[in-house]
């Protein structure tokens, strides 16, 4: 009788063992973790949502992606707005305007949500922010590159998506620092120029560009619809091979322009794996984990992350994870 009672009180242990495991299981997994990106309709963020999706198979979590139909940072806070009312674990968000962000990030830190970015190293009122790669580094290299297919010399122009977007800013920084340092026969010819994120606007900018400074040789975008835009104005006035297009945008975008020679290169990083990583970096962080520098984030160029804190204490987190595309490996890419 008493070996079939402590028989009983083991297997009562190994139950409430279980059930605890479990519970602690489902608890991992049952988080609502949304992804804000600037613009629907793009497909940077069309690919970013890939890697939200992925993330929520891989783990059970909650976790998708939503954005505005215009780039306008009000529409931005209007959905973190909806998300907050909404009671979610965590909000994470690609800004148009980190400044006009941080109110509202702070309403939902008081409301006991988690606030992450990407691509908004100056950001205040978040736990994280999460870069690619270290911005002013990147901008330096994709001068180089352009640089070099200049042949050292000759016009160019710099655009950003918006005058208040951190990384894009930072690139172009880290273009015009390289160039003054490093290329003295090359020419800024005027200010960054703000494309809204809007092809159109690349384009006719463009137009103006080569009307203006006829002896220009590249242009430098930052956001995706640069290089398409760039490259549309150049095919249509003719000038292949003396002015081409370069900077940040997906191979698949890029594609026709890198063919035809109005684009010489294009640089990025994959929006899945940023978007994937980020939301990891999120739920380690509801789950009570500590991220931290060395940490593998599980995907390619996130092995192993460095952490810096920015001028605010906010730690930022950064891959090695850049790609260079031109004509001659284009089609290694399917995205």
């Amino acid at each position: 009788m008493k070996k079939i009672t402590l028989w009983l009180l083991v297997l009562a242990v190994i139950l409430s063992t279980f059930s605890a495991f479990m519970v602690v299981q489902a608890a991992d997994n049952d988080y609502e973790i949304v992804m804000v990106v600037k613009l629907e309709g793009v497909a940077w963020f069309d690919n970013m949502r890939l890697g939200i999706e992925q993330f929520a198979k891989d783990t059970g979590v909650n976790a998708y992606q939503i954005g505005a139909d215009t780039a306008d940072p009000a529409s931005q806070v209007a959905l973190i707005e909806d998300l907050i009312a909404k009671g979610v674990d965590a909000i994470l968000v690609i800004p148009n305007d980190p400044v006009a962000l941080e109110p509202v990030f702070k309403k939902a830190n008081d409301a006991g949500i988690l606030t992450l970015t990407h691509e908004a190293s100056n950001q205040k009122q978040v736990s994280f922010d999460i870069e690619a790669f270290d911005n002013v580094a990147y901008g330096r290299h994709m001068m180089d590159v352009m640089a070099e297919d200049m042949n050292y010399e000759g016009e160019y122009a710099c655009f950003v998506g918006h005058l208040t977007s951190t990384t894009h800013n930072e690139w172009v920084d880290g273009e015009i620092a390289q160039q003054k340092e490093k290329y003295p026969n090359m020419k800024l010819v005027c200010d960054r120029i703000e494309d809204h994120e809007n092809q159109q606007i690349d384009y006719e900018k463009a137009l103006e560009l080569l009307k203006t400074y006829p002896n220009i040789k590249g242009m430098m975008g930052s956001a995706m619809c640069g290089v398409p835009g760039f490259a549309l104005a150049i095919e249509e006035k003719g000038l292949i091979g003396k002015v081409a297009a370069y900077g940040t945008c997906l191979p698949s975008v890029a594609y026709d322009y890198l063919k035809s020679g109005s684009a010489k290169s294009i640089h990025f990083w994959i929006p899945a794996d940023a978007g994937y990583v980020t939301a990891k970096v999120a739920w380690e962080l509801l789950k009570g984990n500590e991220v931290k520098e060395g940490m593998d984030l599980g995907r390619p160029g996130y092995e192993s992350i460095t952490i810096k804190n920015n001028q605010f204490g906010v730690p930022i987190i950064y891959g090695q994870a850049w790609a260079d595309v031109t004509l001659e490996n284009i089609d290694e890419y399917d995205l």
